[in-house]
């Protein structure tokens, strides 16, 4: 007996020029779309219908993330810029000035009390989602285009590597200006200069040529990778008291 199914097609019509960038909010009510017209626009997931139009980027915006509470919405732009809003009212709560190029990706904490910045400057600041205040700066040497907290908070998940973030930071240790971090991976990552895949940041694999990161990903001990030679590979690091002697 084969299964019945059916398909609900909805178009969302508001946007002047290309969408950058969608994501759903937790609670799967909303839909935000960020555009090349420099707005962000919120959906109603289930009528269709624009609840709110965001104005206040003077780029392209290329990011957008729901908080895991879904009361507010990350916006990140061209012009080197990220703003928090307010899911529902659309108001402005905080402006993130801090990096000197453009703002590719953003990621709530699980807790919704931090926010991590990707630039293309290649650092990442964890950000006091409620006061503002920027609390750590990692320099990371790359560009990085996805990034996800941990559910501890205690690490970045990135496409090069699980990269350690100061779990304890709060609004009152306030560390850029102050020092900037070296990032720390741990487990299976990759250099910042492609050239090596890393174990607890400790370069372990070279790569020739041919074999460096155009793109990658990292899942548990296995990182893959897209090369610009045109291969695709895989590699499955097995390791046993490494570092230890």
């Amino acid at each position: 007996m084969r299964d019945k199914w059916s398909v609900y097609l909805q178009t969302l019509e508001g946007h002047s020029n290309v969408i950058y960038s969608v994501a759903f909010s937790p609670d799967s009510t909303r839909l935000a779309s960020a555009s090349y017209d420099r707005t962000v626009k919120i959906w109603d997931a289930r009528s269709g219908a624009c609840l709110q139009t965001l104005e206040g980027h003077s780029d392209v915006v290329c990011s957008v993330a729901f908080s895991p509470d879904s009361t507010r919405l990350v916006s990140a732009s061209y012009d080197c810029t990220v703003k928090i809003w307010d899911a529902r009212s659309g108001a402005c709560l905080q402006t993130l000035e801090g990096h000197s190029d453009v703002v590719r990706s953003v990621a709530f904490s699980h807790d919704s009390t931090r926010l991590a910045l990707a630039s293309w400057d290649r650092t990442v600041k964890i950000w006091d989602a409620g006061s503002g205040a920027c609390l750590q700066t990692l320099e990371v040497g790359k560009v990085l285009y996805n990034i996800s907290f941990d559910v501890t908070g205690s690490y970045l998940h990135t496409e090069i590597g699980n990269v350690a973030v100061d779990a304890s930071s709060t609004s009152n240790e306030i560390l850029d200006g102050v020092e900037r971090h070296k990032s720390q991976y741990q487990g299976v990552g990759l250099s910042a200069n492609s050239e090596w895949i890393t174990w607890n940041s400790e370069n372990l694999v070279w790569l020739p040529s041919e074999y460096r990161s155009w793109c990658s990903v990292v899942s548990g001990r296995t990182i893959g990778i897209g090369a610009g030679s045109g291969k695709v590979w895989m590699c499955t690091l097995n390791v046993t008291n490494f570092g230890h002697r």
